[in-house]
């Protein structure tokens, strides 16, 4: 049960963050198993002619039960809505050509195995263990990837010509574009765990511990070296993070953090976070000013578009409940 536990307290930063849920980990006593149901899968849901099993909905329920600790009724509903927005968001992306491939679906769950110290194995059977086959995981994976993409792309249209408004606004006000820089960034995650029922003692302990590391990190090659050395720390490879991409509350931690240094560490779900910037890639004129338009927009807007794009696509599909 211990593994099940530490899936659940990876899990959000593995299930892309554009889409959407907060995870709670999980102590033992309070993970609720669902009762497997002995009877045959029947069909529970139709969504455009493609079924919804009671066997999807169970196997959702569970994984929703370890990631946010719902009660079984809650999860269940939960789990069966969610079901239906992922068979309308697949049908989507399959319509605009949005497909996810089955190695960058392994690639994504190796990451998380890997995050919870395990081998893609060990974490399948953690998950069978725990009620939660994993085709159930790698489906609601490959449909956040699917999703992800359609919401980003539908925002970036919407305000790319807000963007070319902005920049001839401000050539006509004869400000000079080209003296606008921004900084595009490749990154390290670096995650000091600490479990959200741990003592006050041990939360001081682990960030005064995340803080030494801070101080004697000088380089990636050398700096990340000595964190995968350190007990119960995780390293993420979050790779180039775009001016645009990077959220107004990180982005003034990076603007104030040098190249091969740690960010400050901050609280999370999972323990305390930094995030180690191996290089800084500064982009100038108007591709800056567009950057600081998209990253903002993309901030406010993603959730927003997320539903107004689910609503549009339940409003036109045919759903039947059985």
């Amino acid at each position: 049960m211990q593994h099940i536990v530490t899936i659940a307290r990876n899990m959000r930063g593995a299930l892309l963050a554009a889409t959407i849920a907060a995870v709670v980990s999980l102590s033992p006593a309070g993970f609720a198993v669902i009762s497997p149901v002995q009877a045959a899968s029947t069909i529970k849901v139709v969504v455009n002619d493609q079924a919804i099993t009671t066997m999807d909905v169970q196997g959702r329920a569970r994984l929703l039960q370890l990631a946010m600790h719902l009660s079984p009724g809650a999860a269940a509903k939960a789990a069966q809505e969610e079901l239906i927005d992922e068979k309308l968001r697949l049908q989507d992306g399959a319509r605009r050509g949005v497909v996810v491939s089955e190695d960058a679906v392994v690639a994504a769950l190796t990451s998380i195995a890997s995050r919870s110290k395990m081998t893609l194995p060990q974490f399948e059977k953690a998950l069978g263990s725990g009620g939660v086959p994993i085709k159930t995981f790698k489906d609601r994976i490959r449909a956040q990837m699917v999703w992800g993409r359609i919401v980003r792309s539908k925002i970036q249209q919407d305000i790319k010509a807000e963007s070319a408004d902005l920049i001839q606004q401000m050539r006509n006000r004869e400000k000079n574009a080209d003296a606008v820089t921004a900084n595009d960034y490749m990154l390290q995650r670096v995650v000091f765990a600490v479990q959200r029922s741990a003592s006050p003692a041990v939360v001081n302990r682990r960030k005064a511990e995340a803080e030494a590391l801070r101080g004697k990190f000088r380089s990636c090659n050398e700096g990340l070296a000595l964190a995968r050395s350190l007990k119960e720390v995780a390293i993420v490879n979050v790779g180039r993070k775009l001016a645009s991409e990077v959220p107004p509350g990180l982005k003034d931690a990076l603007e104030k953090t040098a190249e091969g240094r740690l960010t400050p560490p901050e609280r999370s779900d999972l323990g305390f976070e930094m995030y180690a910037i191996c290089n800084k890639i500064a982009v100038t004129g108007e591709a800056a000013v567009a950057a600081g338009l998209d990253a903002e927009a993309l901030d406010k807007r993603g959730e927003e578009t997320s539903k107004k794009l689910t609503q549009e696509l339940r409003q036109r599909a045919n759903i039947v409940y059985r």
